[in-house]
C-alpha cells in the first residue's frame, strides 16, 4: 500500500509538473504576442504551479535574450535547476515558494542581477544567504516574510554581507524608507516640464512671426 501512495504521489507531482509547463508556456506566448524575440524585456509567471523549471521552459524563455524582469512568485517552485541563461536579467521575483538556500545556488553566476526578491521561501538565516554572494552586482534584496527578519538588526548585518547592496526590504543602509515611486515621478514632471519648454518656445516664434514686418517690394524699372 504505501508503494502504491508512492507511485500515486510521484505521478500526481510529474502531472502537476507537465500542467505547469504548459501553462507557463502559454502565458509566455501571450505575454509576447506581437514582439520580435529582441523585443520581450519582461515575462510574468506568477501563481503557476511550475514546482521545477523542465528543459522545456527553460528553452522557451531563453529565446528572448533581453529580459531584464522574471516573475517566478508563488509559483511552488522546489528548486531552481535548469535556470534559463538570461544575460539582460536585472530583476529576479521569487517570492514565497519552496526554495532552500541550495536551491538558490543556480542564480549564482547570473552577476547581471541588480534586484532579487526571495521573501516567504524557506531562507532562515543570515548564513543561508552566503550562496549569494557571487552576485556583485547585487543593490536591492527583498527578505519580507521569512525567518531572517526575526534576527536583530538584520538589515544591517546583510548589509555587512553585501556591500553592493543599497537596500533592503525597502530601506536604506540608514534605515530610511525608499520610495520606488520618487524616481518616476521625477521623470514625469521633467518630461512635463520639458513639454511646457517646447509650448513656450513654440509661442514665441509665433510671436515673432506675427511681429516680422512685410517685405517691402522692390519696384522694378
Amino acid at each position: 500500500r504505501c508503494v502504491q501512495e508512492t507511485v500515486v504521489k510521484l505521478i500526481s507531482k510529474m502531472s502537476g509538473n507537465k500542467d505547469g509547463t504548459k501553462e507557463a508556456l502559454d502565458r509566455i506566448n501571450e505575454q509576447v504576442e506581437d514582439l520580435a524575440e529582441n523585443e520581450v524585456e519582461e515575462l510574468q509567471l506568477d501563481y503557476i504551479n511550475i514546482g521545477t523549471i523542465t528543459p522545456e521552459l527553460k528553452k522557451m524563455i531563453e529565446k528572448y535574450p533581453n529580459i531584464s524582469t522574471l516573475g517566478l512568485n508563488n509559483c511552488e517552485l522546489t528548486s531552481l535547476d535548469n535556470f534559463p541563461k538570461l544575460p539582460s536579467l536585472v530583476r529576479l521575483e521569487l517570492m514565497n515558494n519552496k526554495l532552500k538556500p541550495q536551491g538558490l545556488k543556480a542564480i549564482g553566476s547570473l552577476d547581471s542581477i541588480q534586484s532579487l526578491c526571495i521573501g516567504g521561501n524557506e531562507i532562515n538565516t543570515l548564513e543561508d544567504l552566503e550562496v549569494l554572494k557571487p552576485l556583485k552586482s547585487l543593490i536591492q534584496l527583498d527578505v519580507f516574510d521569512s525567518k531572517i527578519q526575526s534576527i536583530e538588526n538584520y538589515n544591517k548585518k546583510i548589509f555587512q554581507m553585501f556591500p553592493s547592496l543599497e537596500s533592503v526590504d525597502n530601506l536604506d543602509k540608514e534605515g530610511n524608507p525608499i520610495d520606488q515611486d520618487d524616481d518616476e515621478e521625477e521623470f514625469e514632471e521633467d518630461e512635463g516640464d520639458d513639454d511646457e519648454d517646447d509650448e513656450f518656445n513654440d509661442e514665441e516664434d509665433d510671436d515673432e512671426e506675427e511681429e516680422k514686418p512685410p517685405a517691402k517690394k522692390v519696384k522694378k524699372n
